[in-house]
């Protein structure tokens, strides 16, 4: 077995904890989206328990619909309204807007310690301006954030969005 000569960012305890919070956004907004009777597949695969996992392509997680109309929708979990995504997956999640012709929506849910959800918001591109990071973050990935007041997420809200842009 050929040993890795880099020192990881993150461990694979740390790596993984990342995905706890986007675990509660994920479920908290299926949910949101069975209730809104918007339907959606699953779209990108979960690959955090794989031996090696290499940077690569995100893919959102799913593609939703309604009336016809279709959008790829990410789903990030967050504990403050610093709306920061890896410039890695906003590059993806464009590149994935071009192959499909379909616009990107992606969803900030927002939680308390408690794990409370206490806020819900969304970006779409093309549409919302983003502006990149000039430092990196505690785990070495590049950032840019969405700096202006972003849509609530809400039934009307995301049913408009997809009227308007797909």
């Amino acid at each position: 077995m050929k040993n890795l000569d880099f020192q990881p960012a993150k461990s694979k305890e740390e790596f993984r904890n990342n995905y706890k919070l986007h675990d509660f956004a994920e479920r908290a907004g299926k949910n949101l989206l069975i209730q809104w009777g918007i339907n959606f597949k699953n779209f990108g695969e979960d690959k955090r328990f794989e031996k090696l996992w290499e940077k690569g392509e995100d893919k959102p997680d799913v593609i939703i619909e309604h009336n016809g109309k279709k959008a790829l929708l990410d789903w990030k979990g967050k504990h403050s309204k610093s709306f920061l995504v890896n410039t890695r997956a906003i590059k993806s999640y464009e590149h994935w807007q071009k192959i499909f012709n379909i616009p990107i929506i992606i969803a900030f849910l927002l939680f308390d310690d408690q794990k409370n959800l206490t806020d819900r918001r969304f970006a779409f591109l093309p549409g919302h301006k983003y502006v990149e990071i000039e430092h990196e973050q505690w785990d070495k990935n590049k950032t840019v954030e969405f700096k202006e007041e972003l849509p609530i997420l809400t039934k009307e809200n995301v049913i408009k969005f997809l009227r308007n842009h797909s």
